[in-house]
């Protein structure tokens, strides 16, 4: 189900989230409502006048924020479609989703927000004294309801001129922005930004020094991008300013909406106004710098980015006695020596020393996008090269004695056990309970059955299914049967399930092809939780590589092979998945094998299929580790594989046994069950040679037969030996068929010899029809069956 909340459900009554919003800012539907007037077209002299709304409820209860140019038209982006265009609306969400408060159509570029005021100067061509910039379509237009001449843009490097899927020009500024500077005259431009603005958020490992340098960049871009207008003889801008709100406000009204809305009586709205306009010495409500030169002298120590010492003093009540990482060093400050002390280098984590060779962590895309980390040799030479200005980098690289395999999913997961370097990388997704609903179907649909997530049914393929992922989760080192999904038609949603379980384990799974699979060094996948190839992708050589993978269904232990470093052997607890379009020939499959569990997967309807099923069911992520985490496994353990053999057994396996046998275990087997059904003798005894010499001689056996490979195929395959030297009766055909009375069968001919047989029951090799088919008596009078007796063998 949707978490969006439509009008309807609101209630009529109720008011909106928008009704809400613009109450507290004092923003009345009269204030809202604006006449947009712009000449005719089509009428020469004549104006068309049209009453808009800036900010609206949608049905979906988020805000609507409508943009209009300085021609009062409505801003417009080309369609995806590139069929005509559609009206640019940019959302003040109700629910912020994925930590967005704000969401505007994919593929638009940025655009300035004009209030009511600043499209009236600007159609009458007004002159401005000083126009002020700012983050923010709300804080523009209660500054704009004070009279300021105030132009909202959507983030702090929204100033930007864009292009539809291009990217934007940093140094260029927006065209309506240049354009309003020049017809109204502006003579001083400020870029104004909120309390916030000299404030850090202190995580452990992040790097306090990003949130001061983008504002920083952001200034340092603003600037320049009004160069031209600066060097135009035309325009009148003479002088431009950095301001923001000061920091004492930043709990109290950290926007410019919030400080007019709390101070609302005359005096402290016209004493925010007027230290406003003191610009570089504002001192009351904001601080200000004069950056009309260029050069920015003094800011960047002004976010205290010139060194440490000063960028802790500058934050020191956000930092406190924490560690913290500045420019990619960490550091701490030591009271008792009142000083900034340095730590070691942010970078000293992308490397490690695991026995005597070197490596560096990197990210590396997949096929389908998806990061990750990869460890590759590294020489200690380069990194010395490279950080030679940090004399203790090498120093600070932590250093372990060896590899190590230690997968665990829950919250006690350990990176290092007994100094050695754990390969399994931690989970970090939230858990919470929740609703599944699209995982759930979706996971229906891939593994059939007749349970469901809360009906367990012993040996049903869901059930199974179910307990193969709860087990891959709460007891990551169990072995497990390889999964393999096949199915000949495309849109069933086997690669969307490799997707979704890597979006679980993320760096700790890998989705290959055959190429990645088959390669001498195996360092990039050969660590990893879950080990995919997906066929959907290339052509997998099952005969060469089957052998391997039914090694790694079982084992241990495996080498890791990594190019230029030599072989070490580490724990193995890989889970094997194969996805396939080769439905019945997926790969060779023997009988007695019993590490596969194999599933056809359904195609769905195109009237079903959801292109945004992968978000959807990453979203629910959350809730569904939930599940796993406190679900208990139905089935019991039997087997080292879990399960035992019958329990994941389908259909689906026992049709690619039998598709796949070799020549010989087809052509001997077809000959048996024709002699079972033929005679309907329970028990039927051969020697070798007559067994050769037979299917040699066959007519409907287009091969030869070697008795080394038949007496190998009955001892290794089916178990069965020659018995001792005795008399045998070997049936060779019927006798006078056409003179037997109803009810009566011809006699058989048999050939009598010693020899030392192998003995064979008919219920070892007929399947449950073929059985009920030799039960059946024949009717000798039939044409058919005559002509089928008379028949050679």
């Amino acid at each position: 189900m949707s978490n969006k909340i439509t009008i309807s459900q609101v209630g009529k009554s109720a008011k909106t989230y928008c009704d809400e919003r613009l109450e507290a800012l004092g923003i009345t539907p009269e204030i809202n409502s604006f006449e947009l007037v712009r000449p005719s077209r089509t009428k020469p002299g004549e104006e068309i006048r049209k009453v808009v709304k800036f900010f609206e409820p949608d049905k979906y209860n988020n805000i609507s924020i409508h943009y209009f140019k300085l021609d009062h038209t409505r801003v417009r982006f080309p369609r995806p479609d590139a069929k005509g265009s559609n009206d640019f609306i940019r959302k003040r969400l109700f629910k912020p989703s994925d930590n967005r408060k704000y969401s505007q159509p994919k593929g638009s570029a940025h655009h300035p927000f004009f209030p009511p005021g600043i499209l009236n100067k600007f159609r009458l061509a007004q002159k401005i004294e000083a126009l002020y910039v700012i983050e923010g379509e709300f804080k523009a237009f209660k500054g704009c309801m004070y009279g300021l001449d105030i132009v909202g843009i959507p983030s702090i490097h929204g100033f930007y001129s864009g292009k539809f899927n291009q990217e934007m020009h940093p140094k260029e500024l927006h065209s309506q922005l240049a354009e309003l500077i020049l017809v109204c005259q502006v003579k001083k431009l400020v870029y104004l930004t909120d309390a916030d603005t000299l404030s850090v958020n202190w995580k452990e490992g992040k790097d306090l020094s990003k949130r001061p340098t983008i504002f920083y960049n952001a200034i340092v871009s603003f600037r320049q991008s009004l160069e031209p207008l600066l060097d135009n003889q035309d325009c009148q801008l003479k002088k431009i300013y950095f301001m923001h709100l000061d920091s004492r406000f930043i709990d109290d009204a950290k926007g410019l909406d919030d400080l007019l809305s709390k101070y609302t009586g005359l005096n402290p709205q016209r004493e925010i106004r007027e230290d406003l306009e003191k610009f570089a010495f504002a001192n009351q409500y904001f601080r200000g710098h004069d950056i009309t030169n260029g050069k920015l002298t003094g800011l960047d120590r002004y976010f205290g980015l010139t060194n440490v010492t000063d960028f802790y003093n500058k934050y020191e009540k956000f930092i406190g006695d924490n560690e913290f990482v500045f420019k990619r060093i960490k550091y701490q400050y030591i009271a008792s020596e009142g000083r900034v002390k340095r730590l070691r280098h942010e970078d000293a984590d992308l490397f490690m020393r695991i026995g005597a060779d070197w490596y560096k962590i990197i990210k590396k895309n997949d096929k389908y996008g998806e990061p990750q980390l990869v460890l590759i040799p590294f020489r200690v030479g380069e990194i010395a090269r490279d950080y030679k200005k940090h004399p203790d980098f090498l120093e600070s690289i932590p250093k372990y004695d060896s590899f190590c395999n230690e997968p665990d999913c829950s919250e006690n997961y350990k990176q290092v056990h007994l100094n050695n370097y754990n390969i399994f990388s931690q989970l970090k997704h939230e858990i919470n309970a929740g609703e599944f609903p699209h995982i759930s179907k979706f996971l229906k649909h891939i593994f059939q059955g007749s349970a469901d997530i809360n009906n367990n049914i012993e040996s049903d393929q869901f059930t199974v299914a179910l307990d193969y992922l709860t087990l891959m989760y709460q007891m990551p080192k169990q072995m497990l049967p390889v999964l393999i999904l096949v199915s000949p038609e495309n849109g069933t949603g086997k690669s969307t399930f490799l997707k979704w379980l890597k979006a679980i384990y993320t760096t700790n799974m890998v989705i290959l092809g055959n190429e990645q699979f088959n390669t001498k060094f195996n360092a990039h996948f050969i660590s990893k939780f879950i080990i995919a190839i997906d066929e959907g992708f290339l052509e997998l050589e099952k005969k060469a590589e089957k052998e391997r993978i039914k090694m790694l269904a079982t084992a241990d232990t495996v080498h890791l092979e990594n190019k230029g470093v030599d072989q070490k052997e580490i724990p193995y607890y890989g889970k094997l998945m194969i996805c396939s379009n080769d439905a019945d020939r997926v790969l060779k499959v023997d009988e007695g094998e019993t590490r596969w569990f194999v599933v056809r997967v359904p195609v769905i309807p195109k009237e079903n299929r959801d292109p945004d099923l992968e978000h959807r069911m990453k979203k629910e992520i959350p809730a569904w580790l939930h599940f796993l985490k406190h679900r208990k496994v139905f089935h019991k353990k039997k087997d080292r594989l879990w399960f035992s053999p019958e329990q994941f057994e389908t259909d689906q396996l026992r049709k690619i046994q039998e598709t796949t046998k070799n020549r010989l275990d087809r052509v001997f087997e077809y000959w048996l069950k024709e002699q079972f059904l033929l005679f309907k003798l329970p028990v039927l005894k051969y020697h070798m040679t007559h067994l050769v010499e037979t299917l040699n001689n066959s007519k409907t056996s287009k091969y030869k037969i070697d008795e080394i490979d038949l007496k190998a195929y009955l001892k290794e395959k089916k178990g069965i030996f020659p018995d001792k030297l005795n008399k045998i009766n070997i049936p060779l055909c019927y006798q006078n068929i056409e003179g037997v009375l109803p009810g009566e069968s011809p006699q058989i001919t048999f050939l009598k010899t010693t020899q030392r047989a192998y003995i064979f029951r008919y219920q070892d090799w007929l399947t449950e029809e073929e059985i009920l088919e030799f039960n059946e008596p024949f009717d000798w009078s039939d044409t058919e069956v005559q002509d089928m007796i008379k028949a050679p063998f």
